[in-house]
């Protein structure tokens, strides 16, 4: 087993400032596990203090089992690797790969044996005898992974270890990523500030804002039913639509205004949530929330049974990305741009007017002032 548990941790700088707090998460044996939030949030802080780099302020830190507040980090059984490769430039790949086995007095046999399968694995069999001066940014990565891997650790520590790469490289690293962790069986807690790493790679998400935890749920939970505002505007790209609409009840059924009743703009809620929303907000302002993906024209608004939900949500396009598979028209709406993801046949170019309507089950609906989603213990429960 390789569970890792977090009890109320914080770490505190200068007696006052906290960059994480009361951050409880419980990481299974084999999970794969990712800190996602924006820079200065607090999740590198948060595995350092796993691996045993930071001082924990507060808290505590157990991995099987054991506390492990004041093990030092050779003691914790866990491997890191880091952002910038951290690998010894006077070395070949071999003498990277062997360091951590010849400094534990491994026999030379065994050393040679285990160097030769990770790089098999790794598919770095070739560069063996090469210094990382020779390699390229992927190439140096697997080497700091083969580094990590050798010493078969409780569990994998990973500090944003595909952000020096390219695009083209950084989508091949994710795929041979979930390949090694469904193949070593092993728990891994990884760091990112990159959405798309951790919607792909993680078993579950733990999203992070000013050093205290927003979210923890699966990829698929965290983008369907997002807590509130900030995950639902950090987690998706283009990322979710936000409007401000005053609630009522019209003809006993529950309306969205977008921006007021004058400007004839109007979402209906039906059902449950439209209960909801009229139970706890009527008069009120909301925030509406709609991803892109979520927003249709009329034919398919007609075709899909949406076209009722919606009026007077015309609107002109500032923008247009042909993206080949798909294609994104932008809005201007309450001094924000808003996205609308359509199929590529769409032919609205800029400067046209396109008639919008939403499908109101993917609706969110944001608290003014706690901003949290009216919907979240409800979808959660479903």
């Amino acid at each position: 087993m390789s569970g890792i548990a977090l009890k109320n941790v914080c770490k505190m700088y200068d007696g006052a400032h906290y960059a994480v707090k009361d951050f409880n998460l419980e990481i299974q044996d084999k999970e794969f596990v990712i800190f996602v939030g924006p820079s200065g949030c607090g999740k590198s802080t948060t595995l350092r203090m796993i691996a045993g780099l930071e001082e924990i302020s507060d808290g505590e830190l157990w991995i099987d089992g054991e506390l492990c507040n004041y093990y030092e980090p050779g003691e914790r059984g866990l491997s890191m690797v880091f952002q910038n490769y951290a690998l010894y430039p006077n070395m070949t790949v071999y003498g990277n790969l062997a360091y951590a086995l010849k400094i534990r007095k491994i026999p030379k046999k065994e050393i040679d044996e285990k160097v030769h399968k990770v790089a098999k694995t790794l598919e770095i069999e070739h560069l063996l005898d090469r210094r990382p001066a020779a390699l390229s940014g992927g190439q140096k990565q697997r080497v700091a992974i083969g580094s990590a891997i050798i010493r078969k650790p409780k569990a994998f520590l990973m500090d944003e270890p595909l952000s020096n790469l390219d695009a083209k490289l950084r989508a091949q690293m994710r795929i041979e990523l979930a390949k090694l962790h469904k193949e070593l069986e092993t728990t891994v807690v990884y760091v990112t500030h990159d959405q798309t790493e951790a919607m792909t790679l993680g078993s579950r998400i733990v999203v992070m804002k000013d050093g205290v935890v927003q979210q923890a749920d699966t990829p698929q939970n965290v983008y369907n039913s997002p807590s509130n505002l900030f995950v639902a505007g950090f987690i998706g790209s283009p990322s979710m639509n936000f409007l401000e609409a005053w609630v009522s009840v019209e003809d006993g059924r529950t309306v969205l205004y977008p921006g007021g009743s004058e400007l004839g703009k109007k979402v209906y809620l039906d059902g449950e949530r439209g209960e909801l929303v009229r139970q706890k907000e009527n008069g009120k302002k909301v925030i509406l929330g709609i991803r892109p993906e979520d927003i249709y024209e009329y034919e398919e608004a007609v075709e899909k049974g949406f076209a009722q939900n919606c009026q007077g949500l015309e609107e002109t396009v500032v923008t247009r990305e042909m993206l080949g598979a798909e294609v994104i028209l932008y809005y201007e709406s309450q001094e924000r741009t808003h996205a609308v993801r359509l199929s590529p046949e769409n032919q609205t170019q800029t400067g046209e007017k396109i008639t919008l309507y939403f499908d109101t089950e993917k609706i969110h609906v944001f608290d003014m002032e706690t901003e949290e989603n009216l919907f979240y213990r409800e979808d959660v429960q479903a």
